[in-house]
């Protein structure tokens, strides 16, 4: 893959090869594809870790159940200023592999809620797992935490 994926709703990549890239085995919401396309097109330009994920947190900030989560925490759609990332380190995994890994992490995590499709919830749980301390750093520069995302993401799926 070169870095510029497209996503169908069939949970595949295509690279403009020709060549189709499983993802997922479940179904993608549209506002997943759409979550994932935005950040498929948007890591490759990544400078850092931390500014991976703030390429995931800004269209996950807007679409589906992860948006409202996000929103209702108060996670501005707008980016963290450099002196707010004081962790240079870049990615050890290409924008493609990346976004291959998030994607099936948030398959799995569908599969394993009984969804019959990935939706954005899935995505940002996938994504909090892939970065681990640079999402929590992301989080508490806004004045929120992962716990506190949990507790909102727990409560708008019991609802």
């Amino acid at each position: 893959m070169d870095g510029c994926p497209r996503v169908s709703g069939s949970g595949q990549a295509n690279c403009g090869t020709g060549r189709i890239f499983p993802m997922t085995s479940l179904q993608l919401s549209p506002d997943a594809v759409t979550v994932l396309g935005l950040a498929g097109t948007a890591l490759p330009f990544a400078q850092s870790v931390d500014d991976e994920v703030e390429r995931w947190l800004r269209p996950l900030r807007l679409y589906g159940q992860a948006g409202s989560a996000l929103q209702s925490l108060g996670v501005s759609e707008g980016r963290l200023d450099a002196s707010q990332q004081n962790h240079p380190e870049r990615s050890e995994d290409s924008p493609s592999e990346t976004l291959h890994l998030i994607a099936t992490a948030a398959s799995r995590i569908a599969a394993e809620r009984g969804g019959a499709t990935v939706g954005t919830s899935d995505i940002l749980l996938a994504v909090m797992g892939h970065y681990g301390d640079a999402f929590d750093r992301a989080l508490r520069c806004r004045s929120s935490d992962s716990d506190e995302l949990m507790m909102v993401l727990g409560e708008r799926a019991a609802a």
